[in-house]
């Protein structure tokens, strides 16, 4: 609906609000928008921080099966590992004890909620001082 009016002798016509409308909508999409890229983005950081706290653990837990594997080897030589450990409400597994010469090599995996840390770690076997430790994506 068209109207039509004049003040001070100027014609005015009116458009019945459309463009104000058609603005307000444009400018309510280009607002949400910007909401929900925002929103996003801080679920995908969330999600992120959530597994880095699940790899944390589960490296601390699998140094944790290091840690023991290396008290039974120094209790007992002949400890051959191929065990469950319980730490606190958590597990890890220490992978059958292997000799390569005068070394020993000690394998353990901890699983937290899809983060896997596998670890070897190589030891001399009379001391055992560590020769070298690895970080493996798979044994």
């Amino acid at each position: 609906m068209k109207l039509k009016f004049s003040i001070f002798n100027l014609q005015f016509t009116s458009n019945g609000g459309y463009i104000a409308i058609t603005v307000s909508i444009i400018l309510s999409v280009v607002v949400m928008a910007i909401a929900i890229a925002f929103g996003s983005a801080n679920l995908l950081t969330r999600a992120d921080f959530l597994d880095f706290n699940n790899k944390q653990l589960s490296f601390s837990i699998a140094r944790s099966c290091l840690n023991y594997a290396l008290l039974r080897l120094a209790e007992t030589p002949t400890y051959t590992g191929n065990a469950t450990i319980d730490i606190s409400d958590r597990q890890c597994a220490i992978l059958p004890i292997e000799t390569s010469g005068s070394n020993k090599i000690i394998k353990v995996k901890a699983q937290i909620s899809g983060a896997t840390t596998n670890f070897r770690l190589t030891v001399n076997g009379s001391s055992l001082a560590t020769v070298s430790l690895e970080e493996l994506s798979t044994f």
